[in-house]
């Protein structure tokens, strides 16, 4: 059977790694003022007269700011019990406008976890080495984050990290995936 290509053509799917997962949640050091459609090397820098500006709060708790909220996030203070469909919480929107980065399921990320140490190598800060193998397989433990909706106000957000083994089916978890200029050449 031959591989079928469902991605935009120049595109790779990929699910994202724990730091390209936290920027989508918390937005960067910068932030687009308007939308803006152009290869990731052509981003103009933030400086005066550029679409980006400085993010006011780099290192938000939650994808709207430092403070928990029932209204913005499906965890357990908001009392659904159950994963929601996403955009139930439209106003837990991160700055890069993605929704339900903070509870509702834990997502899943390609970047490996160590469940057998404290003192894992893959622990943060982050460094792009061997936690980046993607040949790794089902033995071993990937990360997980943003907690799901059983968890309490301080057990979801942009910081929250977990990690499970590939093979781990649950209603507790999902995913999303990135869109990258593809470097394959086709």
């Amino acid at each position: 059977m031959g591989r079928r290509e469902c991605s935009p053509a120049g595109l790779h799917v990929n699910l994202p790694n724990e730091p390209e997962w936290e920027k989508a949640a918390r937005g960067g050091q910068s932030l687009l003022d308007e939308s803006l459609l152009c290869a990731a090397g052509d981003l103009p820098d933030a400086t005066p007269g550029s679409p980006f500006s400085l993010n006011p709060m780099p290192g938000r708790r939650f994808p709207w700011g430092d403070d928990p909220d029932a209204e913005r996030a499906n965890a357990a203070e908001s009392q659904v019990g159950s994963s929601s469909a996403v955009g139930v919480f439209a106003t837990g929107v991160s700055p890069y406008g993605v929704e339900e980065m903070a509870g509702n399921v834990w997502e899943w990320t390609r970047s490996l976890y160590d469940l057998e140490s404290q003192n894992s190598k893959f622990h943060l800060p982050y460094q792009t080495d061997e936690r980046e193998n993607l040949a790794a397989g089902a033995a071993a433990a990937r990360v997980l984050r943003g907690g799901a909706y059983y968890n309490e106000p301080g057990g979801v957000g942009c910081g929250v990290r977990d990690g499970n083994y590939p093979d781990f089916g649950s209603r507790l978890s999902g995913f999303r995936v990135v869109l990258s200029p593809s470097t394959s050449g086709r």
